[in-house]
């Protein structure tokens, strides 16, 4: 060190004296980085020195005050440049004494601050877990009010469709309203079920008397829209459509009671003390001639065209025919047991008589007119009636106890016998249809095709007064019973969509999007497919040879073969051809057609076994894959056997023995065959027997789109519902197709389950169609309206909303059953929504809730 200070006081760097070293050239202290490090260290700490220092003495002065002590950076900062102040020769007393009591009183503070924190966390923490259960108590009770009222508006939902299903007969515009108002207030099965029986009720509209009790006499007037009501001698004419009155008036004095009423309301009978005169109401006078002594007749009623009357009386075994203008004679006849028996043309033309004991006579111009009627020896008893047609037809209905036979008195040709007795009929303005009414229901025959009823609607006790009225303009049913005006909507019964000459077969496709149809002219069969959108041109496919019998004795007769039709279960592949059951004969050729595609695929001639070549082929099925075809075929005795063919190949495939059905079903993933009452596990398995309804013969069979339910009917009606591997039927569902008229029960003629599993839809072979709700496995309502002849065919549209029918006179119905639209058109037939009084009337525990739009 010496040396290095000689040599820098020479250089004139330094200048050296007795008491130390001092710098003479700041070139010293740019030139040497070191020294100049040292130095500025060095003024820092005596910088920091300095301010300690006075902040000692400060503290010393405040009696050693903690507020004046250091905290913070400048303590971490004297803390740096002081590491060991306790021992710091360059400290005074003080100075370490001050930096001692800092660092103590930061590290009270430090650990004050710790019990503060732990403390704020132990009540944070508290806190918290009193907010969480207040939450969680909170979140519970918000659960439960919402359940609770959930559960209130669902029991509100419930009672209201409880009541819409009451109300259908009473007041059938508001079990309509009721049925979508429960179905706004909450979407239920028994919502749903309201809703759909909103859509299908026969029951449209009814009007009731305003007059009180059943002292009134009440008559159905100008074809069942009018209702005049005769009470405390006045009259009144009430529109049963609009429900409004449109005229009244007195009854002249002395009157006893009104006994009859023209068809257009305008005359009375009116007995009085004197005698039966007719009162025209227009014109407030007497007509129709003089009185008749009222203890010689008995009974009056007006011809169609209410220009005449019949009279009959009590102890006189004849009726006559009156002008209602004069009362002149016109025609007199005896023997009929009373007036029932006797009718008149709506021109007035013709006179039909039935005397007890013989066979109905017609009589036009005074002359006899022949007919099948003349051969009906025995029809006419004291109880028959018949029944003139209306305005612009010629036909007449003979009501017997046994049943109804109905002519023409133009061609003289009988047009139908109706296998069921009527108290009361009537014709439709056009003379096509018949409704009756007994004591139990009200039908509707369609007399082109008379074996069974195309409408029926059971009375439920009601009395009918006065029998029934066809309105003219719509196709509307009416019928008076006590006070009440009922209308029937028959729309779908009367559709113009009927075809006279049938169809031979109809199929759907199971995803709804195609109709197939079979149609045979001659010994020709025609093959059709079209969209079941209604969009799009129908396809004619490749007409099938017909089969030829190999016994010239035995010839095909064309009208005994029967048209062969299947889908794939998705739909996209076509199957067809023609079989000639209960004749040896060939080629037996079946098309397969891409549907998707719109080209034939193949064709296969599936050859008899050699063993027994009489057999013909009774049904088909096709596989997935559409690589298999499946064939129902009778042997030599009529047997039943099943067979499989390759597609490809055209050749017959291996298939286990046992298999004896006709009715045939693939599972859509291909893993199962059903043969009536045996399954087989597919590619390969042995077949197992599997009584699906209860012991009874199947009438069809169904998967869902995803093969996890299968739907089975039988021929008493019954349906049971199965899961996809048959190992647990999950129920049966009832029968509730009307009675039979006959000993036969309506049989199940047709299946489908809807995509979405919801919806069941069974059809008959006599025209019932009936939805269910799958999951509750409760009917969704009446049965839905439909043409009146047998089901062949049902699927449901790919998005569930819609469901088709198809049979031989009309190939296809489309029945809407998305809730929003059939809400639209319940309110369209209902015209109006309810009112707010209604919905205090009906739905007194929810708030009024807009039911139509």
């Amino acid at each position: 060190m010496p040396l290095v200070v000689e040599r820098l006081a020479r250089a004139r760097l330094l200048t050296v004296a007795e008491d130390g070293v001092q710098l003479a050239h700041e070139a010293l202290l740019t030139c040497w980085p070191r020294l100049h490090g040292w130095l500025e260290e060095d003024r820092e700490r005596l910088r920091h020195h300095r301010r300690l220092t006075d902040a000692a003495r400060v503290w010393l002065e405040h009696d050693r005050d903690p507020g004046t002590l250091y905290r913070g950076s400048r303590l971490a900062r004297v803390e740096e440049l002081f590491p060991d102040h306790a021992r710091d020769s360059t400290l005074t007393a003080p100075e370490r004494a001050f930096v001692r009591a800092s660092l103590t009183a930061r590290a009270v503070e430090q650990d004050t601050a710790a019990r503060s924190a732990r403390r704020a966390r132990t009540l944070v923490a508290a806190l918290s877990a009193v907010l969480a259960v207040a939450l969680l108590a909170g979140l519970t009770a918000w659960h439960q009010a919402r359940d609770n009222a959930r559960q209130h508006t669902d029991t509100a939902a419930r009672r209201i469709a409880a009541v819409a299903d009451g109300l259908r007969t009473t007041d059938p515009r508001a079990a309509m309203l009721l049925g979508v108002a429960a179905w706004r207030v909450s979407p239920l099965p028994e919502s749903r079920r309201a809703l759909l029986g909103a859509l299908a009720q026969p029951e449209q509209d009814t009007f009731t008397d305003p007059a009180p009790g059943d002292g009134p006499r009440r008559f159905l007037a100008d074809s069942g829209r009018t209702l005049l009501s005769v009470a405390d001698g006045r009259w009144t004419a009430w529109d049963v459509t609009a429900h409004r009155r449109t005229r009244s008036g007195r009854l002249p004095d002395g009157t006893d009671t009104v006994r009859a009423v023209s068809p257009d309301a305008r005359l009375l009978a009116v007995s009085t003390a004197d005698g039966l005169r007719l009162w025209d109401t227009r014109a407030a006078r007497w007509t129709g001639g003089p009185r008749r002594p009222a203890s010689g007749w008995y009974d009056l009623g007006f011809a169609p065209g209410g220009d005449t009357y019949l009279l009959s009386g009590i102890d006189d075994d004849w009726v006559q025919l009156r002008s209602a203008a004069d009362g002149r004679l016109l025609f007199e006849t005896g023997g009929t047991a009373g007036r029932a028996n006797v009718a008149v043309s709506p021109a007035g033309d013709a006179v039909m008589t039935c005397p007890v004991g013989a066979a109905p006579t017609v009589r036009r111009a005074g002359r006899t007119v022949p007919g099948a009627w003349q051969r009906a020896s025995g029809v006419c008893t004291d109880t028959s009636a018949l029944v003139p047609a209306p305005p612009g037809t010629t036909r007449f209905a003979a009501l017997t106890d046994t049943g109804v036979q109905v002519w023409d008195t133009r061609t003289g040709r009988e047009l139908a016998g109706l296998p069921a007795p009527a108290a009361y009929a009537t014709f439709s303005p056009d003379g096509s249809f018949l409704a009756t009414a007994d004591r139990g229901e009200v039908r509707v025959w369609r007399l082109s095709a008379p074996q069974a009823p195309v409408f029926r609607h059971a009375l439920n006790n009601q009395h009918l007064y006065g029998g029934l009225a066809w309105d003219p303009v719509h196709p509307v049913l009416r019928y008076l019973e006590g006070g009440t005006v009922h209308s029937l909507d028959v729309t779908a019964p009367t559709t113009k969509a009927w075809r006279d000459r049938p169809l031979a077969d109809t199929l759907l496709s199971p995803d709804g999007r195609t109709l197939a149809t079979a149609e045979r002219t001659g010994t020709h069969y025609t093959f059709r497919l079209r969209p079941t959108s209604g969009t799009g041109t129908p396809r004619t496919l490749p007409a099938p040879p017909l089969p030829v019998s190999r016994d010239r004795a035995l010839p095909v007769v064309p009208a005994d073969t029967l048209p062969l039709m299947t889908f794939s279960p998705d739909g996209s592949t076509f199957a067809y051809g023609v079989s000639a059951p209960g004749r040896e004969a060939a080629p037996q050729r079946i098309t397969v057609w891409d549907v998707r595609k719109d080209h034939g695929r193949t064709t296969l001639d599936l050859v008899p076994s050699p063993a027994d070549p009489a057999g013909a082929v009774l049904s088909l099925a096709l596989s997935p894959d559409a690589r298999t075809l499946y064939a129902a075929r009778t042997d030599r005795v009529g047997e039943v056997v099943d067979e499989a063919w390759t597609v490809p190949t055209g050749r017959r495939a291996p298939l286990p023995r046992g298999l004896t059905g006709i009715h045939l079903a693939v599972r859509p993933d291909g893993g199962l065959l059903l043969s009536d009452t045996s399954t087989v596990p597919l590619p390969s398995g042995r077949s197992l027997r599997r009584d699906l309804v209860q012991g009874e013969q199947l009438g069809a069979l169904a998967f869902d789109a995803e093969g996890s339910l299968l739907a089975a009917g039988d021929m008493t009606g019954r349906v049971a519902l199965w899961d996809s591997d048959l190992r647990r039927r999950s129920g049966v569902l009832r029968n509730v197709f009307p009675a039979p008229l006959g000993d036969t029960p309506e049989a199940v003629a047709a299946l489908a389950l809807s995509p979405d599993g919801r919806t069941l839809a069974v059809g008959g072979d006599a025209g019932t169609l009936q939805l269910w709700d799958v999951a509750t496995q409760q009917p969704l309502g009446d049965p839905v309206p439909t043409a009146g002849e047998a089901i062949e065919s049902l699927s449901f549209s790919p998005d569930s909303t819609t469901l088709y029918a198809s049979g031989t006179h009309v190939p296809l119905q489309r029945h809407v059953i998305d809730p929003a639209r059939v809400v639209e058109r319940v309110c369209a037939r209902a015209g109006a929504g309810l009112t707010r009084e209604q919905w205090r009337t009906y739905v007194p525990d929810a708030g009024y809730r807009r039911t139509c739009d």
